[in-house]
């Protein structure tokens, strides 16, 4: 039997256990773990499919927007700003139709909400469209384009837009186009809306003459040459337009021999501004690749010049006021990519500007008078040769000129698209 002494010990270690737990007698005692806690996923935001939407004027669409929720369900479709003829159930349903009364591009605004009020918006664009006719060539523009002074028997005839549709420059690339291969020789078509004296606002402004080319019984009379462009919807638009805005031809902006540079700068905003929205218009609602050129300067080398103004401050200010031209045409066509060339024609007329005028000044001054124009500024007190200026008024193209337009132009427009 052990003593007394020694069996209390003994159980006082049984008792106690490790003598290193600090004298607390837990030893590897674990306490109470607090129940595990579960974290919930962020909601996430409906899904909208972002998609195009293209069809032909006065057809109906009917399709469905493609949206989903991945985690809830979508609540409410919410669309801003569709376009002209377009409905849709509201709530939930994707659903919707479209039936465009008139060409042209739209983005329109959706915002899908999900049962947990999470919402997402997205950008569709709706693109309207009359039938496509791309074996139509369409000129478009002013006198250049026109062929003004080429076909005096259409003048004579009564077109009062003067157009030449042999001789133009547009006829011409179409030409080119149809040896090309490019466009079937027995389908092409050059509808030749351009008229004389237009200036950027009238191509969308001013009623025109019914163009040469179209068929009998289309088209209404208050159309514009962009009304008639939105209408054929043809493969090929080309553009000349700008000078009548600055006044090169009335030449007012040399008024006494001076050049007014607040004036001329004021025409030249007016025609980025103008040209800015006919190729808006152009690319929005129309398929065609559109040529935009500039302006050759034709002042002679020796120029007639005005009054305080005359041969090489002539040529200065004449280049002055072209180029600026020629600049914000170039600006105005890069906005667009490859949906619109920008054709230079400038550098062609180099070594065949104006030549002498046609006429005594005893006919020509009475005629300039009656017309409120000036061109005989231009012309030459010589006779040089190689002009592909016209000598009836010393300022439009020559047949040859009209070809050496035609030839640019045509390449352009059958330049690979980027």
């Amino acid at each position: 039997m052990l003593p007394v002494a020694v069996a209390l010990a003994v159980i006082s270690v049984a008792a106690t256990g490790c003598p290193d737990d600090g004298g607390t007698g837990l030893g590897d005692v674990v306490g109470p773990t607090a129940p595990p806690t579960t974290t919930q996923p962020p909601n996430r935001p409906p899904v909208i499919t972002v998609d195009s939407f293209v069809w032909q004027v006065g057809d109906r669409l009917a399709a469905r927007l493609v949206v989903g929720d991945p985690d809830g369900t979508v609540t409410g479709i919410e669309w801003n700003r569709p376009p002209p003829g377009f409905t849709s159930p509201g709530g939930a349903d994707p659903s919707f139709s479209w039936t465009p009364p008139v060409a042209g591009t739209w983005l329109a605004r959706v915002t899908a909400t999900d049962d947990a009020g999470a919402s997402s918006e997205a950008e569709i664009r709706f693109v309207s469209r009359y039938a496509h006719r791309q074996y139509i060539l369409m000129g478009l523009g002013d006198s250049v384009a026109a062929g003004f002074g080429l076909d005096l028997t259409d003048a004579l005839l009564g077109d009062p837009c003067w157009r030449a549709p042999g001789a133009g420059y547009p006829g011409r690339v179409m030409e080119h186009l149809v040896a090309a291969g490019d466009v079937p020789r027995d389908e092409a078509r050059v509808v030749l809306a351009a008229c004389a004296g237009t200036s950027t606002s009238d191509v969308w402004e001013a009623p025109t003459w019914s163009p040469h080319g179209v068929r009998q019984g289309v088209g209404e009379p208050g159309w514009s040459q962009l009304d008639w462009a939105v209408r054929l919807n043809p493969g090929y638009v080309t553009l000349t337009v700008g000078a009548n805005d600055v006044g090169v031809v009335d030449l007012s902006i040399l008024a006494g021999g001076e050049l007014d540079r607040a004036e001329l700068d004021r025409r030249l905003e007016a025609v980025a501004g103008g040209v800015g929205f006919l190729l808006d218009e152009l690319v929005d609602r129309t398929d065609a690749r559109i040529a935009l050129t500039n302006y050759y300067n034709p002042t002679a080398v020796n120029p007639t010049g005005l009054p305080g103004c005359r041969g090489a401050c002539f040529v200065e200010l004449g280049e002055v006021v072209h180029d600026s031209l020629n600049r914000t045409l170039a600006r105005a066509a890069a906005r667009h990519g490859s949906r619109v060339q920008f054709v230079d024609i400038a550098p062609l007329f180099e070594g065949h500007e104006a030549g002498d005028a046609l006429g005594p000044d005893w006919l020509r001054d009475p005629i300039e008078t009656f017309l409120g124009v000036q061109v005989r500024a231009y012309c030459s007190e010589g006779d040089p040769s190689g002009s592909w200026v016209s000598s009836f008024d010393c300022i439009h193209p020559t047949g040859d000129g009209m070809a050496a337009i035609a030839e640019a132009v045509a390449a352009a427009l059958m330049a690979p698209q980027s």
